[in-house]
C-alpha cells in the first residue's frame, strides 16, 4: 500500500479518512455523514477511503486558466477542453460535448487504430516468416551448389595433379629405361671388343 501525506477534514480540520472525487476534498467520517451527505447535489458523490487510495487521489485535475474552473466540455471548433463558463463567453455558439463523450469516442478510435496496427504487425510476422522461409531455402541451394560446385573443381583438379604426376613419373620411367638400355649397349659393346 503507498505511503500518504496526512490529510485534514475540509470541514472541521480533524484528521481525513475520507475523500471525495467529485468535491475533491478530504472528510472525516463525522463531517461525512453529518455535512457532506446532507447536501442533496453530494449524495451520489463517489467517496472513498484514502488509505486505500493511497496516492491515486493526488491526482491533480486540469481547470481552465482563464476561470480557473474544471473541464468539462470540448469545443469542437477550437479543439480544446472548456469549462462552464467558457461556453457561455468564449465559446459561445459553438458545438461543444461533454468531456467523457469526445473520450470515449477518441478510445473507440484509438482502439480501432490499435487493431489495425495489430493486423498489420501480423501481416508483417507472416511476410517476413515467408522471407525467410523463401531466403532460407535460396542459401540452402546456394550453399548447396556451391559445395557442389568446389567438390567437381576439386576432382578436377587432383585429376590434373594426377596426371601431370603421371606424365612425370612416366617420363622419368622412360628416361632411366632409355638409360638402362644405352648403358647395357654400351656395356655389351666394351665387352664385345676386348
Amino acid at each position: 500500500m503507498a505511503q500518504i501525506p496526512s490529510q485534514n477534514c475540509t470541514f472541521c480540520s480533524k484528521l481525513a479518512a475520507l475523500y471525495c472525487y467529485d468535491c475533491q476534498q478530504f472528510l472525516c467520517t463525522q463531517c461525512q455523514k453529518n455535512i457532506h451527505d446532507i447536501v442533496a447535489v453530494c449524495r451520489d458523490h463517489h467517496v472513498g477511503d484514502i488509505h486505500k487510495a493511497g496516492n491515486r487521489i493526488y491526482k491533480p485535475v486540469p481547470v481552465c486558466d482563464a476561470h480557473n474552473k474544471e473541464f468539462l466540455y470540448f469545443c469542437g471548433k477550437c479543439d480544446c477542453l472548456t469549462c462552464k463558463e467558457c461556453i457561455t463567453s468564449s465559446h459561445n455558439c459553438h458545438i461543444t460535448k461533454e468531456i467523457n463523450k469526445i473520450a470515449d469516442i477518441r478510445r473507440q478510435d484509438v482502439n480501432q487504430i490499435i487493431n489495425k496496427l495489430k493486423m498489420k504487425v501480423e501481416e508483417i510476422k507472416e511476410t517476413l516468416k515467408t522471407i525467410d522461409e523463401s531466403h532460407s531455402f535460396q542459401i540452402q541451394s546456394d550453399c548447396d551448389s556451391y559445395i557442389e560446385t568446389v567438390e567437381k573443381t576439386s576432382q578436377e583438379i587432383y585429376q590434373i595433379i594426377d596426371r601431370n604426376n603421371l606424365i612425370s613419373i612416366t617420363t622419368a620411367s622412360d628416361f632411366r629405361a632409355k638409360r638402362r638400355t644405352r648403358s647395357k649397349k654400351k656395356t655389351c659393346f666394351l665387352s664385345t671388343t676386348y
